[in-house]
């Protein structure tokens, strides 16, 4: 494939040995023949050597983006850090010009032991691997402040990139950007974060398209191939071309796209790239830069699934790994059941729920697909960790309160009819709807003025519940919801704990969980699979399986 446009950057590249070889030996040659052929023997010579300072540079840029504290290889064999540190050792082995890349939120998420390490041995898993820059994410940044980014810092034993985030005075809160080598080019890298709030001192999208544009004007004349490392969207990353047409690939993450092929921007010819998430796939671009112009003149890319079998795996990293897991939770490798069937988060969601209903003693739960569940349950053995990944990290901080029917009512409704979320899971309830639209009447078999014991994840309460009951306050002051919010109690329940007794009665039964999820949720409502209102593929389910990344041109 041929790219059209493109930067010219840098500065001249060195003559190879295999030039200066040739010519070593034109030059004897020369000495040997007679004068009247000397002449003849230089211009050969030279076109030998201008012809091999004129070949094109190949570089092959790996990348990575949104790895959320998948550590451990994957279920199934699929994804994890140690398939992608073997994948890069071999592919270093194969090729001389190699940069890997990481477009950020090595955090959160994921394995319990790195939950229960603050994301560190993630940290310390990414410097195994070796790579040559890893951008700021908002799961890097937000729960941890600048002081965290530091301390990741020293954990990965570089410096993390982010332009956008600033000082009162205006100056980068962290390392904008660094210059790398490989195979005789010097390389750009800045770093990009999906704007953030500006108490943060985040710059809005605009500001940061312009600084962007401002440091790759300020690198062009040092570097040869400029690569902005984004976390940010493949749409938005296009937008930020457009403002820096300078940058010729954008390494895009945030939204945990597998894109297929690279997508070319059509105004500036700059690639944007992006590798779906949990480490289950490494981006491969191939790069042929012109020594001259700087421009890249052929480019291949492509994600390579990283499953055991396909790509080799880093036994010293994995072995690593299982000895920090046994030392720090023990309990995580605990088998608890075998799956017959993965099960979606939407199902585990309904899962969750009755578990937790059923650990509290309550009359309701509520378990939030979207906002609480991380990833579906795995088919095979199933342990602890995968519990916990599933839904632990944000939903084992549990609350108890208490709502009228009228209130349960009113919350549902309201989720409906939000255009930013999706619908929730329950247990202890029956709800009808009437209408196939996603805000359409809605009836439970609870009654109104009844008062009802609730149990449902913090993070559900102060990201949804709390959220819907400010919204109706402000739209109609009159309704169930705009009352004075209940005060949420601390429970001992947590969500891992309490799934791991219920699946453990479930299987021990000889009971399908996929049965029983589906079971769960056709008690709960008659509308267990309207798009309309779970909008299910958006967030309440895994990106597609390995083998099958999206979009591309």
């Amino acid at each position: 494939m041929k790219l059209a446009g493109g930067s010219g950057l840098g500065t001249g590249p060195l003559i190879s040995a295999y030039c200066i070889l040739e010519l070593r030996r034109v030059v004897a040659r020369w000495l040997r023949v007679n004068a009247a052929n000397r002449l003849r023997c230089l211009l050969i010579g030279l076109a030998v050597v201008t012809t091999a300072w004129a070949a094109p540079v190949r570089i092959v840029i790996l990348h990575t983006n949104d790895i959320h504290d998948h550590v451990r290889v994957g279920y199934g064999g699929e994804g994890g850090l140690p398939h992608v540190s073997g994948y890069v050792r071999q592919v270093r082995a194969a090729e001389p010009a190699v940069l890997v890349l990481d477009a950020g939120d090595v955090a959160e998420k994921g394995d319990m032991v790195a939950f229960k390490t603050d994301s560190r041995i993630s940290y310390e898993a990414v410097r195994r691997v070796g790579y040559d820059g890893v951008a700021v994410g908002n799961h890097d940044f937000d729960p941890h402040g600048a002081e965290g980014i530091r301390r990741f810092e020293r954990l990965l034993g570089q410096p993390m990139l982010c332009l956008n985030i600033v000082k009162p005075d205006g100056t980068p809160e962290f390392t904008p950007s660094r210059i790398v080598e490989a195979g005789g080019l010097k390389v750009g890298l800045i770093g990009m974060i999906a704007p953030r709030d500006r108490q943060f001192g985040g710059l809005d999208f605009a500001a940061s398209g312009k600084a962007l544009d401002r440091e790759a004007r300020r690198l062009r004349p040092q570097v040869d191939l400029l690569v902005a490392i984004c976390h940010e969207g493949v749409p938005k990353c296009a937008e930020w071309s457009k403002a820096a047409p300078g940058v010729q690939v954008f390494v895009s993450g945030h939204s945990h796209v597998a894109l297929a092929r690279p997508e070319v921007v059509p105004e500036t010819g700059a690639l944007i790239v992006q590798a779906g998430s949990y480490a289950r796939w490494v981006g491969r671009l191939e790069l042929d830069i012109d020594r001259e112009t700087k421009k890249i003149v052929h480019y291949d890319g492509r994600l390579v699934p990283m499953r055991s079998g396909a790509v080799p795996v880093d036994a010293a990293t994995a072995a690593w790994i299982a000895a920090r897991e046994r030392e720090i939770c023990p309990e995580a490798s605990e088998v608890v059941a075998h799956n017959a069937a993965p099960v979606g988060m939407l199902h585990t969601a309904w899962l969750c729920a009755d578990s937790l209903r059923r650990a509290a003693g309550t009359d309701l739960a509520f378990c939030h697909a979207g906002n609480i569940m991380r990833s579906p349950l795995p088919a095979g053995d199933v342990d602890m960790n995968a519990l916990f990944v599933a839904g632990g990290q944000r939903g084992d901080e549990t609350v108890r309160f208490s709502l009228s029917g009228a209130q349960v009512k009113a919350y549902l409704e309201a989720l409906g009819a939000d255009e930013d979320h999706n619908q929730t899971a329950w247990s202890g309830m029956r709800v009808t709807r009437h209408g196939s639209e996603a805000d359409a009447a809605l009836a439970t078999n609870l009654q109104p003025a009844r008062v009802y014991s609730v149990i449902m994840p913090k993070l559900e309460w102060t990201t949804r519940f709390a959220k819907m009951a400010r919204k109706a306050h402000g739209k109609s002051p009159g309704g169930a919801l705009a009352g004075t919010l209940p005060v949420p109690q601390p429970s001992p329940v947590q969500l891992t704990e309490a799934l791991r007794v219920r699946v453990k009665a479930l299987t021990g039964k000889g009971r399908s969980l996929a049965d029983e999820a589906r079971a769960l949720a056709l008690a709960a409502t008659d509308t267990p699979d309207d798009p309309k209102w779970w909008r299910t593929g958006s967030e309440t389910e895994p990106p597609d399986p390995l083998g099958a990344p999206t979009g591309g041109k």
